[in-house]
């Protein structure tokens, strides 16, 4: 056992300074689980926050961690005066099942035209006016019940401490991207970019501030002085480095300045992959801050860049808390400590937020390694970064502008020549082929690391633009020679359709026949669909680990009503691991868009599984 000789912010904050520690600070970013925990459905703790607040305590004094992440989640993860975009929640037993796990409904909350606008008035005194053009409440009732969600927050803090549970999250603000591109979706924003980023950054940079101070004036209601930043959407996972530097590694400098001067703590709360962009950190303020990782970020690398400079909190995977064994997550909390805790600045947390079917021994098995496990020092070192230059693409032989335009991302000119095409009489055939010799480009610059997500996006957008055009020339004439059908979707239990696409769109361009359920699709409908169109490939995409036991029912389902055999399953999506894989029961398992549709060719053209 460890002897604690320090309080459990003592060790907080040594930890972020750098400093020796008793033991490493160790605590799930827990909010959902707990009411699962004890049998409360997700729409009985929505509809009562005590009830939600009174799971987190029992789950924090039952399993015995360092801090508790909020004091409820019923009322908004983002407190205050917009700190973050104005999204809307989908809640448990309203818009979904009583006991599925909430999720944010991504759509447009302003329009392309409104950039000026906002450069002109600012964050603030932009959703002054347009608030209400997006909700069904006046603005003052929008501040009225933040007011009351403020008060609420900190009545709520103070039954925590009083029953010994100590909240870390002062304020929850999304980084400027990240708001900008809430609040335009994803797809949008990146085309934002690209084709008007002049007004972007304008609008951007008159923005910042407002988001700054109205997360300062939170932290000071409520006394807690630390700011949970939300980043994500600006990483290397998404964007080139000229895109990061140009539209968020500048405005999070302004926000850690303006936290650190007023002594608010920034936690750096980096979802995706931010392996590329790790070595700018380096230039933020020595031990003020604390990068929080989420399990994409290999974190052992992020010791190598960032010992000696700045406190890593993670990162124990979502997958292996929910399918994993409590020996196995207790040999991954060790080797984090081993590596990760060398040299000090570690705190043990989850990978994001802890998921909402945590296994019960697996989250103890957690606690009770950092609680009782210090760490062998100078044993299994990180593995190097690789640092070297980027390799360039494969380049493929292009013939023709518009396949070299597609690869190009040109828009204006791709839809130019498809028009042209078109009218020339060109076999719509060739059009398409030509598109999908520049996409296949487009995916080799991907694989190479030259092109980023946001390439795929913009690729997928012309892609579909074109197919739009198209398609019913050819359902006019020939019909189009495909490799098969395959059927995607999202499945029973996450709303989120950007992953899955891009993958169809990719799917469509390697020259299947796609048939793509949507989102939340129930494993029956699934099947059903395979049946119908005797598609040899099953794809599935999710963001969130409720979605692993409905892919898992699809490969059962498949199995019943024999038509698993000679079928490919293959999944994706962030929390997706080779242990979902297994637990699934698929075929094929990936992150990059790309290779797994490869895979699929060469399972319908050789019969190869990897």
């Amino acid at each position: 056992m460890i002897t604690e000789t320090l309080t459990v912010q003592e060790r907080m904050q040594a930890a972020i300074a750098l400093e020796p520690v008793d033991r490493h600070p160790v605590y799930p970013i827990l909010v959902t689980a707990a009411p699962r925990l004890y049998d409360v459905t997700q729409a009985e703790a929505w509809a009562d926050h005590n009830v939600a607040r009174d799971c987190l305590i029992r789950c924090f004094k039952e399993y015995g961690y360092d801090y508790g992440s909020k004091p409820n989640y019923y009322y908004p993860m983002l407190p205050g005066k917009l700190c973050s975009a104005p999204v809307r929640n989908l809640i448990p037993g309203k818009q979904l099942g009583e006991d599925d796990l909430y999720q944010i409904d991504e759509r447009i909350l302003f329009e392309r035209e409104d950039y000026d606008k906002i450069g002109a008035l600012g964050w603030n005194g932009f959703w002054d006016e347009h608030y209400q053009k997006i909700s069904r409440k006046t603005l003052d009732e929008f501040t009225l019940m933040q007011r009351m969600s403020n008060q609420l927050y900190v009545d709520d803090m103070n039954i925590c401490a009083e029953q010994g549970m100590p909240i870390f999250l002062g304020v929850a603000v999304d980084s400027v991207l990240m708001a900008f591109s809430l609040c335009r979706t994803l797809t949008e924003f990146t085309k934002d970019l690209y084709e008007i980023p002049d007004k972007v950054e304008t609008a951007m940079q008159a923005c910042c501030d407002d988001l700054i101070s109205n997360a300062i004036q939170v932290c000071k209601n409520n006394g807690n002085m630390l700011a949970f930043i939300v980043l994500e959407r600006g990483s290397g996972f998404y964007y080139r480095l000229d895109i990061f530097e140009r539209f968020e590694w500048p405005f999070l400098q302004r926000y850690v300045d303006a936290f650190v001067a007023e002594g608010i703590t920034p936690w750096l709360h980096f979802d995706t992959d931010w392996s590329l962009n790790l070595p700018y950190l380096k230039q933020l303020p020595k031990g003020k801050c604390i990068c929080d990782l989420d399990g994409m970020t290999d974190i052992f690398s992020a010791k190598e860049i960032l010992k000696g400079h700045m406190c890593i909190s993670g990162d124990v995977p979502a997958s292996l808390l929910t399918l994993g064994k409590p020996e196995e997550v207790a040999a991954y909390c060790k080797r984090l400590i081993d590596e990760v805790g060398d040299g000090w600045g570690f705190m043990l947390t989850t990978g994001c937020e802890c998921p909402i079917d945590v296994q019960p021994e697996n989250l103890k098995a957690m606690v009770e390694t950092g609680k009782t496990y210090l760490g062998k020092k100078d044993l299994g070192k990180a593995q190097p970064v690789d640092t070297g230059v980027q390799k360039m693409g494969a380049q493929i032989e292009l013939e023709g502008e518009l396949a070299r335009a597609v690869a190009g991302l040109r828009f204006k000119d791709v839809m130019n020549l498809v028009e042209q095409g078109i009218a020339e009489g060109v076999d719509p055939l060739k059009i398409l082929n030509d598109c999908r010799a520049g996409m296949d480009q487009v995916g080799e610059l991907y694989n190479t690391s030259e092109y980023f997500l946001s390439e795929l996006i913009m690729s997928a957008d012309i892609f579909k633009k074109v197919v739009e055009k198209v398609e019913p020339l050819l359902m006019k004439g020939q019909q189009e020679p495909s490799l098969g059908s395959v059927v995607i979707a999202t499945p029973k239990g996450d709303i989120h359709d950007i992953g899955k696409d891009i993958v169809a769109t990719l799917f469509k361009a390697g020259g299947f026949r796609v048939y793509d359920l949507g989102v939340d699709a129930a494993p029956e409908v699934i099947v059903d669909k395979v049946a119908e169109t005797d598609a040899k490939i099953v794809a599935m995409s999710a963001l969130i680990t409720p979605t692993f036991e409905s892919m898992k029912q699809v490969v059962n389902l498949l199995k019943e009503r024999n038509l698993r055999q000679d079928r490919y399953v293959i999944l994706g999506g962030g929390p997706t691991t080779a242990a979902v894989r297994e637990y699934a029961g698929a075929d094929a398992w990936s992150l990059n868009p790309k290779e797994g549709v490869n895979w699929c060719k060469d399972f319908v053209t050789e019969g190869k599984k990897q």
